[in-house]
């Protein structure tokens, strides 16, 4: 899909100060049905981005108008500073990685990889044995070029699928759920490499998923997606730590919501009381909002104790302790009926029990408060 990098929309992320991507107001309606809704986004030359959301949140209708295989119904697509809404994908300056990988059975490793640059003839013949042999050592192939696709592992095949979308040196590659093809294991130990591989060839990658342990792990920036629209732009930690509304806080990791009224020191829930919030939340009093905590955030101790630390505290009952080797997770139940998470690792497992009474405490200042 790479072209002249003179000349393709992209290529002048290069060598400018111009993002890498740039999206204005994009929307895309199959019908009457809208997929994608008013996407304003910057993606920053040579950083690795992730879209993430749910499926059929409109992350890979998102994509593919950045590859050109959809027309936005509305807005504008710049690659580098460049104009390319109305760019046909194999004149845009970047290259795709498919879950699928989409190798050849029948070719070698090298020839595999050397692919795109002999059906283009972007390079002298003389020239794409060396640049074949370059990219088989970036993925950690060395030796393997006449080796058949068939007596490759699940991880080899994706790092041939890798050096083959790096060999023309694009200056955007697009993934598309790369690693869902991948066990637990190997998936976890791709993450690593794949950001290796990125922060090695300073290509600007973007990756569409619904993982967000993937997406934590490798992202320079995440853009949360629900409903066609992009609630969030941020880094992996403020993500998490500091989710902009109750949905990335739900489906960022695990949360409790405890939802009532607030006013300037406390969130009044009902069948809990008043419950304190963090300082400074801006919030006009009476909004109804979201209290939001995380399972690690939270301290447990026997009925009728504050655990140390702790400025909030709730009365429950144990329900379930699930171990999970490095950690223990507690499902309580609340007074209200709600349902609370805590989670333990190490010293402060304690020896509680399924039907004991509990008290769960925090530090306010851990909590988010939400309005939407």
């Amino acid at each position: 899909m790479t072209t002249d990098t003179k000349t393709a929309p992209g290529a002048a992320a290069r060598d400018h100060g111009v993002p890498a991507v740039r999206l204005t107001g994009v929307g895309k309606t199959f019908g009457d049905t809208p997929a994608v809704r008013d996407v304003t986004l910057d993606i920053r030359r040579n950083e690795f981005f992730s879209i993430l959301g749910p499926s059929g949140c409109g992350k890979t209708t998102l994509m593919r108008m950045i590859t050109g295989f959809e027309t936005p119904t509305e807005g504008t697509v710049e690659l580098g500073g460049v104009p390319a809404t109305a760019v046909p994908p194999h004149k845009r300056d970047l290259n795709m990685l498919f879950q699928s990988y989409a190798l050849f059975p029948h070719l070698s490793v090298a020839d595999n990889v050397a692919f795109e640059l002999k059906v283009r003839r972007s390079r002298p013949r003389a020239e794409i044995g060396d640049a074949v042999r370059e990219a088989l050592a970036l993925v950690r192939l060395e030796g393997y070029g006449d080796r058949s696709i068939a007596q490759l592992s699940g991880g080899q095949r994706q790092r041939v699928a890798i050096a083959r979308a790096l060999i023309g040196r694009p200056s955007l590659l697009l993934l598309d759920e790369p690693l869902g093809a991948l066990d637990q294991k190997l998936r976890a130990e791709m993450q690593l490499e794949l950001k290796k591989i990125q922060r090695e060839v300073g290509v600007t990658f973007v990756t569409v998923t619904h993982d967000q342990e993937e997406a934590l792990t490798m992202s320079d920036r995440i853009a949360v997606m629900d409903g066609g629209r992009v609630l969030q732009v941020d880094s992996p930690e403020a993500i998490y730590e500091r989710p902009a509304t109750r949905f990335v806080a739900d489906f960022i990791g695990t949360s409790t919501f405890l939802t009532g009224t607030v006013d300037t020191t406390a969130i009044g829930v009902p069948g809990l009381g008043r419950i304190p919030v963090p300082e400074g939340h801006g919030l006009p009093d009476g909004t109804e909002a979201h209290l939001a905590l995380r399972p690690e955030n939270i301290r447990l101790a026997p009925a009728g104790e504050r655990p140390p630390g702790c400025n909030a505290v709730l009365d429950g009952t144990l329900r379930q302790t699930v171990y999970l080797g490095n950690a223990t997770r507690y499902h309580l139940t609340l007074a209200d009926g709600t349902s609370l998470v805590a989670e333990a690792g190490g010293a402060d497992r304690g020896g509680l029990a399924a039907g004991d009474p509990v008290t769960a405490g925090w530090d306010s200042a851990r909590a988010r408060l939400l309005a939407e």
